[in-house]
């Protein structure tokens, strides 16, 4: 069966954003305890300038290259340098940076036991699902491209 564009479901922002507001919800329901440790603050700022350097490097790069930002449409072109020589997926690692920071800066359980989740469905279904599609779409470009650079990191 021949694709015409990766079968994501459900947009990559909001699932991390679900995840967030999830993890709020626990915090409250279940009383947690609230997440403090030495040096919190400077983790929080190195996963925060980590998560905002990936997406926007990888957000301009695709700009550059005249492709779609949208996990939904086909790619017109595959990216293998800049941040994509990193990870093939440099804008969920740097969502999932983001998602830590959050959860650090709010001193939040619930959003750092919620990311877990977050990252499977992002993994299994979002990520498998453009993979699919790459493989179809680039062929033997995506291949090499696959077992150079690794899906996160």
């Amino acid at each position: 069966m021949s694709l015409e564009h990766p079968q994501v479901m459900m947009p990559p922002p909001a699932l991390f954003l679900g995840g967030l507001l999830m993890g709020y919800g626990l915090d409250r329901a279940l009383s947690l305890p609230a997440v403090h440790f030495t040096g919190q603050q400077w983790v929080t700022l190195v996963l925060a300038l980590i998560g905002i350097g990936l997406a926007a490097s990888a957000v301009m790069q695709l700009r550059r290259a005249h492709t779609t930002l949208m996990p939904h449409r086909a790619a017109n072109a595959l990216l293998t340098g800049g941040v994509f020589s990193l990870s093939r997926n440099p804008i969920y690692l740097g969502f999932a940076c983001l998602h830590l920071a959050m959860a650090l800066a709010q001193h939040s359980t619930g959003m750092l036991v919620m990311w877990v989740p977050v990252i499977w469905v992002i993994q299994q279904h979002v990520i498998a699902a453009e993979e699919t599609f790459h493989a179809q779409q680039f062929g033997e470009q995506w291949q090499a491209y696959r077992k150079k650079v690794r899906r996160w990191l």
